[in-house]
């Protein structure tokens, strides 16, 4: 799959842009996902067809100019395939904006979505956006240690009743 570069819109500049003049920072608050594929433009203020919007579950700092961000899709509402996602800033100005007439994924109320992005902003000056997030760790490098440890005391747990059947197969033995 080739890389998703999204396009930065107009409004979303300016937004960064005032903010740096108060000398703040722009936070990405969430990600939207809609179904009308069309190019990208910078003009753009919203999604073609917006159909979810989810909060961003965690995010980091990847570089100056660098993010890293997650989201979780689940629950009820419109299913749907996924052929554009924005990013839009806690006020509601679309930072930037994918799309694509191939679909990305298909969102189910049957199984959760997981979605990961790394957003480069080479047009914007070095730590002019944040992320806020929920705080959720989408990590799978975190939930692999969770399993690792999970699957760990399970083994564990076997092998002592190995042992106590062991102990109870001598003690009939004896008796």
């Amino acid at each position: 799959m080739t890389a998703l570069v999204p396009t930065l819109t107009h409004a979303g500049l300016n937004a960064v842009f005032t903010e740096q003049g108060d000398g703040l920072q722009a936070k990405i608050t969430h990600i939207v996902l809609g179904d009308a594929g069309r190019a990208p433009k910078p003009t753009y203020t919203k999604l073609g067809n917006q159909r979810r919007r989810i909060a961003i579950a965690d995010g980091q700092k990847t570089g100056d100019r660098q993010l890293h961000v997650t989201g979780v899709v689940d629950g009820d509402g419109p299913e749907f395939w996924v052929r554009e996602v924005g990013f839009q800033l806690e006020d509601g100005t679309l930072l930037a904006i994918w799309s694509s007439e191939q679909p990305l994924a298909y969102v189910s109320n049957n199984v959760p979505l997981l979605l990961a992005f790394d957003l480069r902003l080479d047009a914007l000056p070095a730590d002019s956006v944040t992320i806020e997030t929920t705080g959720a760790n989408l990590s799978l490098a975190a939930w692999g240690e969770q399993y690792t440890a999970n699957a760990a005391a399970i083994v564990d747990n076997m092998a002592r009743q190995v042992d106590l059947l062991f102990r109870v197969q001598e003690l009939e033995k004896r008796a």
